[in-house]
Formats: C-alpha cells, structure tokens, sequence
C-alpha cells in the first residue's frame, strides 16, 4: 500500500508556492496582525517550541522549471507522525477560533520527493497534484 501524506492548509494562496497556505504560515500572518489572546500566543510559543525540538526545517526551497515556471516544494506530513499531525491541528483550532478554515488534504501522490525524514517530505507538486 503507497504511503499517505497530509497536510493542512487554509484558503489562502501562498505568494512562495503558489498554493494553498500552510498552518505555520497562516498562524505567522495572524500572530502578525495581534488578533491572538494572551494564552492563545503562549500556546502558540509552546507549539512552536515543540516543533523547533521534534521537527527538522526541511533544507529546500527548491525551484525546478521543467515542472512549473517557479515551482516550489511543499512539506508534507507522513501519516505516521502522528504526533506532530496532532500539534498541527492545535494550531488548526487557534486559526479556526479565528474565523479561518483549516483544510486537512491527503495523497499518495504529493509530487517529487526532493526531502524526507522519519516524519515529512518535502515535494515539488505534479501538475495534478491538488493542494
């Protein structure tokens, strides 16, 4: 059976990718405009602080033209890191309080691999590849 792959995004472009936005980028854009409470910025610290300690930055910011004029590579959780989906989805909570959907997609085919460790990957989307 293909491994599965999920992300959750919002329903906003991003400027970098030219796809839908993802929760690190969507909680910085509304940390930005100071619209959290108080325990909804620590809990935010706390999740961040999380992800610094347990999830490697995937080392691409790749751009390959024979796919997209600028494509860019999108991370992907491994469907086996349950852990870190999970953390995600609080800040899915913190960014819905807000008025701001969260969309959880998943794929076997999130587009070429140009980095993986034990928990995502980071994948420059096929032309097919929706997110």
């Amino acid at each position: 059976m293909p491994e599965i792959y999920i992300r959750l995004t919002v329903a906003k472009n991003d400027d970098d990718s030219g796809r839908n936005m993802g929760l690190f980028m969507a909680m910085q854009e509304l940390r930005e405009k100071n619209e959290l409470y108080d325990y909804e910025e620590d809990l935010v610290k706390d999740l961040h602080h999380w992800f610094d300690l347990y999830l490697d930055a995937p080392p691409v910011q790749a751009r390959e033209s024979r796919y997209y004029s600028t494509p860019m590579a999108i991370s992907w959780f491994k469907s086996s890191a349950t852990k870190h989906i999970s953390k995600m989805r609080e800040f899915g909570y913190i960014l819905e309080a807000h008025g701001i959907y969260v969309d959880e997609i998943k794929t076997t085919r999130p587009g070429k691999i140009l980095y993986a460790d034990d928990y995502q990957i980071a994948a420059i989307p096929y032309q097919d590849t929706f997110i």
